[in-house]
């Protein structure tokens, strides 16, 4: 049997989001870089990108997080080598993972992408990051595919839900996506009338 085709998107996103997730942490767990790249595409799209342009898509599990298998082949390929550490019930980037993503994050190819991942995951540290993490986890699309049971597509209506909702509020489509993606979780807390105080 071959060795999986890891996607040079998901290799990459998966070694950022964890590198980013890491530094504010201390530590990720592999549903949170399913869910915060998923922000990402969110992010990727809002910018007026076609979702199919960014690689991979997801599906939402049956515990309510989005779930690529591209992206959980390229998590389980870190692990695997020593790019990702585990640390109980986490994990934690090693210092080979680090040098990895160094090589790939000044790439020209990989630029953009790592526009929309910052900004995914300094939303976690702008609003608390369980309060960032249970707004995305509450996202209309994500608890309607839940409810539907099973493990299902996410629908695209999600994106452009995204673009009416900033261009209600007045965001400006810049380089920086960092007022966008505070506008993208303030909204769900809003809509479901939750604070999602612990």
């Amino acid at each position: 049997m071959g060795k999986k085709q890891i996607i040079p998107e998901a290799f990459f996103d998966s070694l950022s989001l964890a590198k980013k997730l890491d530094d504010f942490l201390d530590g990720f767990k592999k549903e949170e870089i399913q869910l915060f790249a998923y922000f990402s595409l969110i992010l990727h799209a809002y910018k007026g990108n076609d979702v199919s342009s960014w690689g991979y898509s997801f599906i939402v599990d049956e515990k309510g997080f989005p779930f690529s298998k591209e992206l959980n082949d390229a998590i389980e390929r870190h692990i695997k080598n020593a790019l990702f550490e585990n640390k109980a019930d986490y994990y934690i980037v090693s210092g080979r993972g680090v040098d990895e993503f160094n090589r790939f994050k000044n790439l020209d190819d990989f630029g953009d992408r790592e526009k929309v991942i910052s900004a995914s995951c300094t939303t976690g540290i702008l609003i608390p990051f369980s309060q960032t993490r249970d707004a995305l986890l509450h996202d209309p699309e994500l608890v309607k595919a839940k409810a539907l049971g099973g493990k299902r597509e996410i629908e695209k209506s999600i994106y452009s839900k995204f673009k009416e909702v900033s261009d209600a509020i007045g965001s400006p489509i810049a380089e920086d996506y960092i007022i966008p993606a505070l506008s993208w979780i303030n909204y769900i807390r809003v809509e479901t009338g939750t604070n999602f105080e612990e």
